[in-house]
């Protein structure tokens, strides 16, 4: 995600544009996993350790593997890959990414619920493979940073793979091609919405904003921009915003997940619900009904 750059008067304030600079200018922005205090992110309470068990506890119902371990201030910590046990015979392959930036705890907070209402729904999903990368940024979920241990953007890193979480998250998605990715996120806006990149249709994504609404979620009229949504809770690729990123790509070697996934011709969404809202259930709810309504659309 990316921060509201534009203030109520309409006129980026100095600090906006630097907030500006720091989110899409930069793939290094500090050395550390830094934590933006201004964005307003109102944390979950997101314990690593606790969380790690919580994955560790589910490895009867599906596979549990460590794809890598993260160093930082004398503490290793573990990016999981769970993959549900059809996943060499489904026909159908959901790839969620969570926690990318560590700091948005709902997309991490979400996961053991995605999992067990998976296990849960039986022969509905027996056709369609379930895989989770979480999290992506273990260094930055337990520093309550967007930026992993480095101080890279992770999220900004997917044309030059220079962090080793974007080299992981590239070689399983070239290793599943899975035929969906969801990206988990969470934004400075009031309500929630999503990116959807050129592969996924309208109707699809229609479909998925009524499942959300009928959950009880609020779509957002505008994103963090300001930008007004049509329908709501829709960011749409367009041709003006895939020049837009070909050309961030192309000067500053910057590129999102939902961008690379579209050079591969997957479908991918990205899912932002508001980190300023204060109630844990409202917050997960948003990332849980999105994935199971996609499962059923792919089953």
């Amino acid at each position: 995600m990316a921060p509201r750059t534009r203030n109520t008067r309409g006129v980026p304030t100095v600090s906006e544009l630097r907030q500006f600079a720091r989110y899409h200018l930069v793939r290094q922005v500090y050395d550390h996993p830094a934590r933006d205090e201004e964005m307003g992110v109102v944390p979950l309470g997101y314990d690593p350790d606790a969380f790690e068990a919580e994955i560790r506890a589910r490895a009867d119902r599906f596979e549990v593997t460590e794809l890598t371990r993260v160093e930082y201030a004398g503490r290793s910590r573990p990016i999981f890959a769970v993959r549900s046990k059809n996943h060499s015979t489904a026909s159908k392959r959901l790839l969620v990414l969570s926690g990318v930036h560590g700091n948005e705890q709902a997309g991490i907070l979400c996961v053991p619920e995605i999992l067990d209402r998976y296990h849960a729904a039986g022969e509905e999903f027996a056709d369609v493979a379930l895989h989770v990368i979480t999290p992506v940024n273990p260094v930055g979920a337990a520093e309550i940073s967007r930026f992993n241990a480095k101080g890279f953007d992770i999220n900004r890193d997917f044309v030059r793979f220079e962090t080793d979480e974007g080299r992981v998250v590239r070689r399983e998605i070239v290793k599943l091609h899975p035929d969906f990715v969801v990206s988990l996120h969470e934004g400075p806006q009031d309500a929630t919405f999503m990116f959807a990149n050129e592969c996924v249709s309208l109707e699809l994504a229609e479909r998925l904003l009524a499942a959300l609404e009928a959950g009880g979620t609020v779509l957002a009229e505008r994103d963090y921009f300001g930008a007004r949504l049509t329908p709501k809770g829709l960011s749409p690729s367009k041709p003006v915003t895939r020049l837009l990123v070909r050309l961030w790509a192309a000067t500053l070697g910057m590129r999102a997940t939902n961008a690379y996934c579209e050079t591969l011709g997957i479908p991918e969404l990205t899912l932002e619900s508001s980190w300023r809202e204060t109630d844990e259930a409202t917050r997960i709810r948003p990332h849980v009904d999105l994935c199971l309504a996609l499962l059923r659309e792919l089953a």
